[in-house]
């Protein structure tokens, strides 16, 4: 995404350093980052974001079904939640994002912020909006920006490999989302189990790493 691309370039740039004309243009570029939350009474919020086409009906399921549900903005398609006891868990808001992807034939894609006091709220949607951008979870986000900025030459070559066999990428990202379960890895890659399983082997052969527990995580963040 060209946007994205001269967002990155003008976050690193000191706005002291910037043309008048280049602050203008920085305002425009993170305009849908702001939001305009004067109205919301005192509180702690977070914030869920949504991708696909279908977010009108998925914005007028979730009012029926989480309790604190504030508001939404359809233009950038978020949805405001106030914090109470009833408020659902990380893990149950996606346990409700997988039932209702199965009932609308499309998959939700989200990304569910943390809980952070009205005054904060903005500045947090602003880094929040980078993480989903990147189609990543916060500690994938996190470890993943971690292993840019570290120097390793072992870590350099198994980047590069991994970066040059297109083959593997896949094997390590359906494996990931399966969470190592090797059954439904493979039906992701539509391929007996037994293949998956070879597929494997030689994959360890060559890396030394394992495709399960934290071998597999930092591998599918080398990606």
């Amino acid at each position: 995404m060209e946007l994205e691309k001269i967002r990155k370039i003008y976050e690193k740039v000191d706005p002291s350093q910037l043309t008048e004309r280049e602050k203008l243009l920085t305002e425009l570029i993170f305009t849908d980052r702001k939001l305009s939350i004067d109205n919301l009474p005192n509180g702690r919020y977070r914030i869920l974001q949504f991708s696909g086409n279908n977010f009108e009906e998925l914005e007028n399921t979730l009012k029926l079904l989480l309790p604190d549900f504030v508001k939404s903005l359809r233009e950038q398609k978020i949805v405001i939640e106030f914090f109470s006891s009833d408020s659902p868990t990380t893990s149950e808001l996606f346990d409700i994002f997988q039932t209702l992807s199965q009932d609308m034939g499309e998959e939700v894609t989200a990304y569910v912020g943390r809980f952070v006091d009205k005054n904060r709220l903005s500045e947090v949607y602003a880094e929040e909006s980078k993480i989903f951008e990147n189609q990543s979870t916060f500690s994938e986000y996190i470890l993943s920006e971690s292993l840019n900025l570290l120097e390793n030459n072992i870590l350099n070559e198994i980047r590069k490999e991994l970066l040059e066999n297109p083959e593997d990428q896949k094997l390590v990202k359906a494996m990931y989302k399966a969470s190592a379960n090797q059954t439904k890895a493979a039906k992701l890659l539509y391929v007996h189990r037994n293949t998956l399983i070879n597929k494997i082997k030689k994959y360890e052969q060559k890396y030394g790493l394992q495709l399960s527990g934290s071998d597999l995580t930092l591998a599918y963040n080398l990606l």
